[in-house]
Formats: C-alpha cells, sequence, structure tokens
C-alpha cells in the first residue's frame, strides 16, 4: 500500500503543468523567453522608486500596484529600524520618574504617613523597572539614576518608620 501510494505521489510530481491562459503552441514548446529578475537586498528594495520598478519588471504598475509597493516598502524600513533602543530609553525614563515621584510623595506630602504608601510604591517600582532597563541596556543612564532613586527613596522611609518605632519605644518607656 505504501508503495503505491509514493509511486502515485511521485507520478503527480512529475507532470508537467502549464498555465491555463497559455496558447497551445507555447505549452508545446516551452517558453522562447526567460525573465531574469535582479537580486535586491531589502534597504535597496526600501528605497527602490516606482519608475526604478516599472524599468525593472518592464511594464507601468496599476495604482493598486502602486500604493502596494508604497506599503510593502514602508513595512520593510520599519522592520530594519532598530526600534528596541528606544524602548529601553522609554524604561529608563520610566524608571527615573518613579524615583522622582517616590522622592516627592514623602518630601512634599504635609503628613508623613500619607506619604509612606506612595514613596514605598513608587520606589520599589522605580527599581524594578529600573533593573529591567538595565538588563536590556547596561548603559542607561536613567534607568541607573531611577534605581539609586527608588533605593533613596525606600532607605528614606525605612529610616523614618526606625526613627519613629524607637521614639516611640524610648517614649512610652519613660511614662513608666
Amino acid at each position: 500500500m505504501k508503495i503505491r501510494l509514493a509511486f502515485f505521489i511521485l507520478l503527480l510530481c512529475s507532470i508537467k503543468a502549464y498555465p491555463s491562459n497559455t496558447p497551445s503552441s507555447q505549452a508545446s514548446t516551452g517558453f522562447s523567453e526567460q525573465i531574469i529578475i535582479p537580486a535586491f537586498s531589502l534597504s535597496t528594495f526600501s528605497m527602490m522608486k516606482i519608475k526604478d520598478l516599472e524599468k525593472t519588471i518592464g511594464r507601468s504598475l496599476k495604482f493598486k500596484e502602486k500604493i502596494a509597493f508604497r506599503i510593502g516598502q514602508w513595512k520593510i524600513r520599519k522592520a530594519l529600524k532598530p526600534g528596541k533602543q528606544q524602548d529601553y530609553k522609554d524604561k529608563g525614563k520610566t524608571a527615573k520618574l518613579f524615583g522622582f515621584i517616590s522622592l516627592a510623595s514623602i518630601l512634599l506630602i504635609p503628613v508623613a504617613f500619607l506619604g509612606i504608601l506612595p514613596c514605598l510604591a513608587f520606589g520599589i517600582a522605580a527599581i524594578a523597572v529600573g533593573k529591567k532597563a538595565k538588563k536590556e541596556n547596561t548603559n542607561d543612564k536613567n534607568a541607573k539614576s531611577g534605581i539609586v532613586l527608588g533605593w533613596i527613596g525606600v532607605g528614606i522611609i525605612s529610616a523614618a518608620t526606625i526613627f519613629v518605632i524607637t521614639f516611640l519605644i524610648s517614649y512610652s518607656g519613660g511614662l513608666r
């Protein structure tokens, strides 16, 4: 059974097929012209003008083909662009912003207890986002400063908490 199936597939693959719209005289003799398509790199193709493409293929393009060609060029240019570097900068800027918000929330909020939660949350977020950005791009200065500002905010909260706990313990012990 397997031999018959393999023979049938081999027979189908070996049959010479011609397009249905070619005249029968060409089908019997084969194609007289050989189409040579020059090799292009993607960057060359993305910068090519429509006139150059029309010269290459030997005919003028229809309106839809011109639009499709331009869209294809745009997608190729977009794919060839090194876009990851911009993402690294954005993550670093986000980390730095979180670090500034962390410090501002503890320093600018008049009631200290209301500033603890935002400072802690933004400080931890600055550290996490900064480390992720630094892992992707080790030279990102914004990520480094975001990590430092985050640790400063967490450190201020930790020191303030230890100071308040120490003060409350010492104050309550003095009343006895």
